[in-house]
């Protein structure tokens, strides 16, 4: 669970390329990043080098956003979620409930969503004033074409989190020169890393071990985390199908 984080794509260009303009031959620069805070792990995944930041709400009043790259990567900006690892035991609720992280999920964005004030406005803060713990007086220039609203972002995300990401933003800020910037912005909330539930299935035949013929794959279900993995997983579900077909 955390945040988008988007910077103008020269600011990674120059700290990856150690140049001042990147060459017409060379792509838009990506990072990965990545820190220990206080036993939990911190991490940038799905990183869009020329991206955009994207609305991807699932339900009426709640805020989530995600990231893409267009195939030319020719977006001025560069994005990557950045988020603090989750245990089932941060969060509240019976041990018993298979839908516990699900509600937790859904809390977040809902209060994203009345952060935002509605219509797919998103709540975000510059980055060193999200460290420093000020609202931002304005927000820079960015990709999310439904807006931002500046806002503590410390009013969105648990206590656990937010202060996570405080801790780790100056410490990435060492690590690659020129992250650290308010430049930069942080839009909330980033909740779908993964799946907060896992469906059942048999690791011999891939089946749900209650319906026959279903095969729980890829993210959704709980079976993989990012695109290859998925992609992978899917493969290995087709063969079993076509296994049980035959």
């Amino acid at each position: 669970m955390g945040v988008r984080i988007e910077h103008p794509q020269e600011i990674i260009d120059q700290a990856q390329y150690h140049c001042e303009v990147r060459g017409e031959y060379l792509p838009p620069s990506y990072y990965s990043l990545v820190e220990q805070v206080d036993d939990r792990g911190v991490f940038s995944f799905c990183m869009c080098p020329g991206g955009i930041i994207a609305p991807c709400a699932t339900d009426h009043n709640e805020i989530v956003v995600n990231g893409w790259s267009p195939s030319k990567r020719n977006n001025p900006f560069a994005n990557s979620g950045t988020v603090v690892q989750v245990n089932l035991e941060d969060v509240p609720g019976r041990n018993d409930d298979p839908f516990r992280l699900l509600n937790f999920q859904h809390q977040i964005e809902q209060l994203a969503f009345v952060a935002g004030g509605g219509n797919l406005v998103a709540p975000a803060q510059r980055m060193i004033d999200f460290v420093e713990g000020r609202v931002s007086v304005d927000l820079p220039t960015n990709s999310y074409l439904p807006g931002c609203k500046s806002v503590d972002l410390k009013n969105v995300l648990p206590d656990w989190i937010h202060q996570r990401l405080q801790k780790a933003l100056p410490v990435f800020g060492k690590k690659m020169k020129g992250y650290y910037t308010n430049e930069a912005i942080l839009v909330g909330v980033e909740s779908r890393t993964s799946s907060p539930v896992k469906v059942p299935r048999d690791k011999e035949t891939l089946q749900h071990p209650q319906v026959a013929g279903l095969f729980p794959c890829g993210e959704g279900a709980g079976y993989a985390g990012g695109i290859i993995s998925a992609a992978i997983d899917g493969i290995n579900c087709a063969d079993a199908a076509f296994k049980f077909l035959n």
